[in-house]
C-alpha cells in the first residue's frame, strides 16, 4: 500500500511545524526569562534578581554590635569584583557602549552622567522629578539608589530591592566609573 503524501508535502509540513515551535519557544521562553512566569498574566510581574536581598532580609538601621560601620575612605574598591556584582543587574540592563536598552536603560557612561542619561529610554516620572534635586549620578547618588532604589526614589520603575552591602556597592560603582 502506497502513502498518498509526497515528500515535498511532508517537508512543507515539517517546516511549518518547526516555525510554529520556534515562535512558541521564543515567546514563552523570552517571557519566562524576563518575568519568571511561563504564561502571561494580568498581575504586574516583578523581576526577581538572584543574589538580591528581600526587604525582610535587610537589617536596616544601625549596624549590629559585631559589625563595624563601613569606612569608604579606607576601602579600596575592587573593579573586577564590581563587574561580577553587575551580573545581578544584567537581567534588566546592558553595559556595552552603544548597547541596547532592556527593561532598564543601558548603563554605559552612567557615572557622572545626568539622571535620565539615555535619550532613547522612557524613564519614570519619579526619576524625572529626582533629576531636579540630583542632577548627576555621582558616587553619593549611585550609592543611595543602589542601596534602596524605592526608598531613595519612591515611584521608580526599577523592581530591585537593592544591594545592602556597602563594599559591594563601592565595587560596583568603581566598575561603573570605568564605563566611559
Amino acid at each position: 500500500m502506497k502513502h498518498s503524501h509526497t515528500p515535498s508535502f511532508l517537508i512543507a509540513c515539517s517546516a511549518v511545524l518547526a516555525v510554529c515551535w520556534g515562535l512558541a519557544l521564543s515567546f514563552f521562553g523570552g517571557h519566562w526569562l524576563l518575568t519568571g512566569h511561563l504564561f502571561p498574566h494580568k498581575a504586574e510581574a516583578k523581576i526577581v534578581v538572584a543574589g538580591a536581598e528581600t526587604p525582610a532580609d535587610a537589617s536596616g538601621g544601625a549596624p549590629k554590635a559585631e559589625e563595624k560601620p563601613f569606612d569608604l575612605a579606607s576601602y579600596t574598591p575592587d573593579v573586577g569584583r564590581g563587574e561580577t556584582i553587575a551580573a545581578k543587574c544584567k537581567a534588566c540592563h546592558s553595559f556595552d557602549n552603544g548597547g541596547p536598552n532592556r527593561v532598564g536603560p543601558n548603563q554605559w557612561g552612567i557615572y557622572g552622567g545626568h539622571l535620565g542619561h539615555r535619550t532613547d529610554f522612557s524613564y519614570s516620572s519619579a526619576l524625572l522629578e529626582k533629576k531636579a534635586s540630583v542632577p548627576t549620578w555621582d558616587y553619593a547618588a549611585l550609592d543611595a539608589f543602589l542601596a534602596d532604589p524605592k526608598g531613595w526614589m519612591p515611584g521608580t520603575k526599577m523592581q530591585f530591592n537593592g544591594i545592602k552591602k556597602p563594599d559591594e556597592r563601592a565595587d560596583l560603582i568603581a566598575w561603573l566609573k570605568t564605563l566611559k
